[in-house]
């Protein structure tokens, strides 16, 4: 039993170091805000896309999607209980339409790559992978590549809604009360450089028509100073920001009705204001998994597999290690400021806290329970420990950290979001997690 415990609290402690180093980089100055807010734009726009396009597409395939088909079941099942219960009890409690959509993002959104990936990885190699075992010639190697590729399967559907639905939960809408709703520090509402085009600056000072089209909402300090944003070029993204550049409303009125393809343009616009970075990369990653283009890739004898694909997946390897560093950089500079949550702020972080962390559990196990008990003769994945383990854990880890990315990016929520993820991580993550892998290899051994 100490073992259980021991490989529990070190797969929680993989990802604590990482945040603990970011929490030194920024004591010693090495890590500002500025550059904590453009590392997370890089990493938004770059080494994310770059993992989820190793992972999803080197996992994907027809044959898998039909054999896991239960993985998309249980996380539109997961989902839905999530939206369910978070607009539930937070109408009960009175949250403004804002904070609704934050608990609504925390909760639907959890940690379904690097949490879950650590912990199968020190469950196959602790006392307790003879439980996972399955079959008589089963291997703890077996067990861990059994327990990512259900992980990274999971994640696909996850990464996919994440970052379109998940994207614009996180946005600032209109009707929005900024005064109570945390952003970047210090800061108020002014027109400056939407992000993506915000390397073109060169083009900014050609007329003030350009200037129509590529300016957006974002923040500068109270205090008169130059933003940090535009002497970095990391530029906030508000709810009008996208990949495409913008056009201007009064240009786009006159041609709409002459020229053939605007409604191409249009239709074009409006799914590019729904989609991101990562949410490209997931999409082609699709493209490529499920096609004939896959060998080309993933074959270790093509000619791109060493030169291409392996810088891809290099590139990607660095996301969530930025992702963790950026994380305690963010959380030094909270626990620096000395600047208490207010109220407003406290009810919103706390019912996510307990939506996700303490509710979830006892909603996610009586449905693997139900699978295991029923589900076999659909699937025989109802019969795999690693599977049964791994549907517990994923349904009940916390809140993903790259919503913090999206925060960031969007200058919404993002004190909220770090102290979610300060409370989530750093307190209430340890115990949690330890009894849910308890709960998950109690299931395991009394069922199969």
């Amino acid at each position: 039993m100490l073992n259980l415990i021991i490989a529990a609290v070190q797969a929680i402690l993989q990802v604590m170091v990482v945040v603990f180093l970011g929490c030194v980089l920024a004591k010693y100055g090495y890590f500002g805000m500025d550059k904590q807010r453009w590392l997370s734009k890089v990493n938004l726009v770059f080494f994310t896309p770059c993992l989820l396009f190793s992972n999803i597409a080197s996992v994907i395939s027809i044959q898998k999607l039909l054999a896991f088909w239960p993985i998309p079941v249980f996380y539109l099942t997961y989902a839905i209980m999530n939206y369910l219960s978070s607009q539930i009890i937070t109408r009960m409690i009175g949250l403004s339409p804002a904070y609704r959509r934050f608990v609504l993002a925390c909760v639907m959104f959890s940690n379904s790559n690097s949490l879950p990936i650590a912990t199968i990885s020190s469950l196959a190699v602790s006392e307790a992978a003879h439980i996972l075992f399955w079959g008589s010639d089963d291997t703890s190697e077996a067990v861990a590549a059994r327990g990512i590729s259900y992980t990274l399967f999971f994640a696909i559907f996850g990464n996919l809604i994440r970052w379109s639905y998940g994207y614009q939960l996180l946005q600032k809408r209109d009707d929005d009360d900024t005064s109570t709703i945390g952003g970047g520090q210090d800061e108020e509402i002014i027109p400056t450089i939407s992000t993506y085009q915000s390397f073109e600056t060169n083009n900014i000072s050609n007329s003030s028509s350009d200037d129509d089209e590529y300016l957006s909402t974002s923040n500068l300090k109270r205090d008169g100073m130059p933003s940090r944003q535009l002497s970095s070029v990391t530029i906030s993204v508000d709810e009008s920001s996208s990949l495409l550049p913008q056009t201007n409303k009064q240009h786009n009125k006159q041609i709409e009705p002459t020229v053939n393809d605007s409604i191409i343009i249009i239709i074009a616009k409006k799914i590019n204001g729904f989609m991101s970075p990562p949410l490209y990369a997931a999409f082609l990653a699709l493209a490529v998994g499920l096609t004939p283009l896959k060998p080309l890739f993933f074959d270790k004898q093509s000619f791109l597999y060493p030169s291409f694909t392996k810088a891809i997946e290099g590139c990607g390897k660095a996301a969530v290690p930025l992702i963790l560093t950026c994380l305690g950089a963010q959380l030094y500079s909270i626990s620096d400021s000395q600047h208490p949550a207010s109220p407003e702020m406290k009810k919103p972080v706390a019912t996510a806290i307990a939506i996700r962390m303490c509710l979830m559990p006892f909603l996610v196990v009586p449905i693997v329970v139900l699978f295991v008990l029923y589900g076999g003769q659909f699937s025989t994945l109802a019969s795999d420990p690693v599977f049964v383990t791994m549907m517990i854990v994923l349904g009940c880890t916390p809140t993903a950290i790259n919503l913090v990315q999206i925060t960031q990016v969007n200058n919404i929520f993002e004190e909220e979001m770090l102290r979610m993820l300060f409370w989530s991580y750093g307190v209430v993550c340890v115990p949690v997690c330890t009894f849910v892998v308890f709960l998950a290899l109690n299931v395991v051994d009394r069922m199969l």
